[in-house]
């Protein structure tokens, strides 16, 4: 089978340094307590994450993961996904890629999957940072 995963991951950079992204999930997953986690990404579907956190294959405390999938506007599952995130000094880089192994579905549907996924990543960065800020600030206001 050849590996189809390499063209079908999407990464963004974000500057967020790993304690501020660990805060910023801390602050996310506070909001959601209760909740399913479920963004809506306009005509592209949606996202739902389990906001659980596992280590990510790596002992270093700045790499994450998350679990989820994306739907489409139908509500069928385009694909269950893992969210990585990798913090390096100020900037950390977040990942999305399909968990199933890439089928020919993929092939058929890349354009879809992709538009859903650059789309899911937009949306749960501008939580992240939104989150940070957040949390920056009740830092600055308290004693």
């Amino acid at each position: 089978m050849v590996d189809r995963q390499a063209h079908i991951e999407v990464t963004r950079a974000i500057r967020l340094s790993a304690p501020e992204l660990a805060d910023a999930l801390v602050g996310l997953r506070r909001e959601m307590t209760g909740l399913r986690p479920r963004w809506s990404l306009a005509m592209h579907g949606s996202l739902e994450l389990d906001l659980r956190v596992r280590p990510a294959g790596s002992p270093r405390p700045s790499r994450l993961a998350l679990a989820g999938s994306l739907r489409s506007s139908d509500l069928t599952e385009l694909a269950a996904i893992r969210i990585t995130a990798t913090s390096e000094t100020h900037t950390s880089a977040i990942s999305l890629l399909p968990t199933d192994d890439a089928s020919l579905w993929h092939d058929d549907h890349l354009r879809a999957y992709l538009d859903a996924a650059h789309a899911a990543l937009d949306e749960l960065c501008e939580e992240l940072l939104w989150h940070a800020a957040h949390q920056a600030r009740a830092a600055q206001h308290s004693v």
